[in-house]
């Protein structure tokens, strides 16, 4: 019996062989070792490739890791001026400090600023300059001196509602050297808080 030959050419889809990379444009074989594969969405047993090649794919991860880190500093640069996160960033310190802290949570820390800056707005108690909320960009350590900085007023408690005043961040740095004024107006405040007879 003659075996019967068959003169028809198998058809095979050229696209299905090769893909072109969307962003280069170049033509590669459609493998796993040059484009990125994904589950198929409705073929059980079936995979798709990524637009990209993996060249393509690596850079534009880069470029857009890249670009959000920038964003990224950015943004929370501006959160840690603003007042929420200024305090926010006061508060996770108080928390770890080593002395110690009462503060439930941090509304209850907060509302001990609030009520500070109805009495004294944002006076320095002590020296009553201007006090600011500037976060340093580039200068890693460094400080602004008239920044808002928290202080227990008497250094043998913890920090709680009673015992926290909030005063620059240069006079906190230099209570070992402080003026003659400086020290009427603590001693004031320790009255205020403390009376005479519960002071150690």
């Amino acid at each position: 019996m003659n075996e019967i030959i068959s003169l028809r050419k198998k058809f095979v889809n050229s696209t299905l062989i090769n893909k072109t990379c969307s962003s280069c444009n170049k033509t590669y074989p459609r493998t796993k070792e040059f484009f990125y594969q994904r589950k198929h969405q409705s073929s059980k047993n079936s995979v798709n490739f990524e637009p990209s090649c993996i060249t393509c794919s690596i850079e534009k991860s880069i470029k857009w890791k890249q670009k959000n880190k920038t964003k990224k500093k950015e943004s929370d640069y501006k959160y840690k001026n603003s007042e929420k996160g200024y305090f926010r960033e006061l508060f996770q310190s108080v928390k770890k400090s080593k002395h110690g802290s009462e503060f439930k949570n941090y509304d209850e820390f907060f509302n001990c600023w609030k009520e500070q800056e109805r009495t004294y707005g944002m006076k320095c108690p002590y020296t009553g300059i201007e006090m600011t909320r500037i976060k340093a960009t580039g200068f890693k350590g460094k400080t602004t001196s008239t920044n808002i900085s928290k202080d227990r007023i008497l250094s043998s408690r913890p920090y709680n509602k009673k015992n926290l005043m909030f005063i620059s961040w240069g006079v906190n740095n230099s209570k070992g050297n402080i003026s003659p004024k400086i020290a009427k107006r603590f001693l004031k405040i320790v009255k205020e808080r403390f009376g005479t007879d519960d002071i150690e």
